[in-house]
């Protein structure tokens, strides 16, 4: 078992000790074992955040994007050599399976590595067709100082995908991780603060959102939140945000729709929407979470997914051999386990999993089998709210429009998913479904490459591709008139 880690927050570089302020304990949701404790920051931490990084900007941004663009890729670097230290760190923080936060570890990297090509390309332009003698340019700009306030499912992918484009357009950032997973962005952001960050660019602060949060966002100094969390967190991040017309950057839920055809591989279909419904415990806003099926290959369908699903093995997340950790709380688990009851109770039928262990070290732990449900209808809450659990309903249909229909009839608007061979059902769904991204016979994760953005209570903005960094820049209009003598013709003439 490894030393429990104590840390205070990283404010202009340094990390402030925990002194007589009250701690947060972070708990391995396997056992319950202490991982460490942190800082529990007060709101005369955060404002003192903020001031520290509206200080920073100017200068931050006066070095050049180019500058700021080699600090950000010596951070891949040497986040690089800190990758089994850091995996580990998060499989202990939230528990899921080790090779998976490697994976997640990897797209921290990329991210670092990613965004810094967009440091000479980020022009404006010159709008050409003025008389002679004058001129009009639109310039980017950094929108200043940016709250960053990411979730405890990936505590490290989801940090420099903020982080990353921030940085690089010049703006500094107040980051305030998960509760739940302090320590692995305290990491992160220690590996940046060693790379070349100059002091008060980027600060963490630890410690509940509730207590914190609204001195982080309504400080005079706040230019743009980005959340990535619930949809009820980025309703009120929005209400927080509103008096000082703030600009807001949410990744919200989602309830992923799998759509199978008819001709489709159902042995890669099932597979697949068995990997995106049960990757990270089922934790993930692009997770496959209801699955409808055409009814001539329904029975078929589940017989293949429920046999992979009952072989999927259920553990500590540092056990070799594992395919599924815990969630990340005890609370969660029983989040979920009601769920799946009020499913079963309106006529679900449990295929595979159904509930918690209940003998031996696993019934200590945050665990839960991984599930499948049948006899599922729309009018099931288990249908039509997020589940960040490891439960797949199976839902079926008669015809395609019919189920691109179904699919959309939902609040979310994040991910979904198709299998199909029949390319013009293929581009039918692509266009009709109102997702934000829609992977076809594939799943995800997504790549900086893309945008990745939710539509309806999904979200607000995206992240990814040049959009992404221009999510944190500004866009401003100069008009020159350099011709002298200045002409007064374009003046309209006063009435008589």
């Amino acid at each position: 078992m490894s030393t429990p880690l104590t840390s205070g927050f990283l404010l202009d570089n340094a990390t402030v000790p925990v002194g007589d302020r009250a701690t947060i304990d972070v708990r391995d949701p396997a056992d319950g074992s202490l991982v460490g404790r942190v800082a529990r920051a007060s709101r005369d931490d955060a404002r003192s955040a903020m001031d520290s990084a509206a200080k920073a900007q100017p200068g931050w941004e006066a070095i050049g994007a180019a500058e700021r663009a080699k600090i950000l890729r010596r951070g891949a670097e040497r986040l690089l050599a800190r990758r089994e230290e850091l995996a580990q760190l998060i499989t202990r923080e939230m528990g899921k399976v080790l090779y998976e936060s490697r994976s997640e570890v990897d797209g921290a990297i990329d991210n670092l590595e990613y965004y810094p090509a967009f440091a000479r390309t980020l022009s404006g332009e010159e709008i050409a067709g003025l008389p002679t003698g004058q001129t009009m340019r639109l310039l980017w700009l950094p929108r200043g100082v940016v709250v960053a306030i990411t979730p405890w499912n990936f505590p490290a992918a989801t940090v420099t995908r903020k982080l990353a484009p921030a940085l690089l357009g010049g703006n500094t950032v107040v980051l305030k991780p998960s509760s739940n997973t302090p320590l692995s962005s305290l990491l992160i952001a220690g590996v940046l603060r060693d790379a070349g960050l100059p002091p008060g660019v980027l600060n963490v602060v630890t410690g509940p959102g509730a207590e914190t949060g609204p001195a982080l966002i309504q400080h005079p100094q706040c230019s743009t939140v980005t959340l990535t969390g619930s949809t009820a967190s980025g309703v009120e991040v929005l209400r927080l945000a509103a008096p000082g017309v703030v600009k807001c950057l949410l990744e919200l839920g989602g309830k992923a729709p799998v759509l199978v055809g008819r001709d489709a591989d159902l042995d890669w279909a099932a597979r697949a929407t068995v990997w995106a419904r049960f990757w990270n415990a089922g934790q993930a806003c692009i997770a496959a979470e209801r699955c409808y099926v055409d009814d001539r290959v329904a029975t078929e369908f589940q017989t293949k997914v429920s046999t992979l699903v009952a072989q999927l093995r259920v553990g500590p997340g540092l056990r070799s051999g594992v395919d599924i950790g815990p969630l990340y709380s005890l609370g969660a688990r029983e989040a979920v386990s009601k769920d799946v009851q009020e499913a079963i109770a309106a006529g679900a039928k449990v295929v595979v999993g159904g509930s918690a262990p209940s003998a031996g070290a696993l019934s200590k732990g945050a665990f839960y089998q991984p599930t499948v449900l049948t006899d599922v209808t729309e009018e099931n809450a288990i249908a039509r709210e997020e589940v960040f659990g490891p439960v797949l309903p199976l839902l079926t249909y008669s015809d395609w429009d019919e189920a691109i229909d179904r699919a959309n009839t939902s609040r979310y608007g994040l991910s979904s998913y198709v299998f199909t061979r029949d390319l013009s059902r293929a581009e039918q769904a692509i266009r009709e479904l109102r997702f934000g991204e829609t992977y076809v016979n594939r799943v995800g994760p997504e790549t900086p490459q893309g945008y990745h953005a939710g539509f309806r209570q999904s979200g607000l903005g995206g992240e990814g591709t040049v959009w992404g960094v221009r999510d944190y820049l500004q866009l401003k209009s100069v008009y020159v008139d350099w011709k002298e003598p200045h002409s007064a013709e374009y003046f309209p003439p006063y009435p008589d």
